[in-house]
């Protein structure tokens, strides 16, 4: 009996789990579609560009360019799991309705990174200079993307940024 017992529990834990990624609404794109994608290109001979983007078939893949001009590109799948909690974290902080202040470049080799997002429901692209992707909640949309691609934010600060 108690088996029988112990064997319900743990369907029941397990139907949570399904109920939870159900509220999740996943993107509604061909699986070669770029569901999320992060473009940082280079302004300067001593910065790395790079460029990411996650396929509706949970494909991402990762290019960067060295200064040199040295090209790695590398993909992998990613899990389920991870691709909605992705989506449901982009959702979540409205992504699609951060603003650029519009100002002008302040240090020569300043790159304005690219957060694009096609969930087929919700598509925008979002520019900003590198110091705007590190304030409020644009640093929170692109370190939930970073944190996925595990391949950098917004590249090492250039050689001509002030002094923190």
């Amino acid at each position: 009996m108690w088996k029988a017992f112990i064997a319900a529990g743990l369907l029941l834990c397990g139907c949570k789990g399904d109920r939870d990624r159900a509220k999740v609404v996943l993107p509604q794109v061909e699986p070669d579609a770029v569901v999320v994608s992060w473009s940082v290109i280079s302004r300067s001979d001593d910065r790395d560009s790079m460029n990411v983007i996650l396929e509706g078939s949970r494909e991402l893949i990762v290019t960067r360019r060295s200064a040199k001009g040295t090209m790695i590109s590398v993909s992998h799948r990613v899990s389920e799991e991870d691709y909605a909690d992705l989506v449901r974290r982009l959702r979540s902080l409205e992504c699609c309705t951060l603003e650029s202040t519009t100002r002008d470049r302040l240090r020569p080799s300043e790159a304005k990174p690219l957060l694009e997002i096609d969930f087929g429901d919700l598509e925008c692209e979002i520019e900003l200079w590198d110091d705007e992707w590190l304030e409020g909640r644009a640093k929170d949309c692109g370190f939930a993307f970073a944190r996925l691609h595990k391949s950098g934010f917004v590249p090492e600060p250039p050689v001509d940024a002030p002094p923190p």
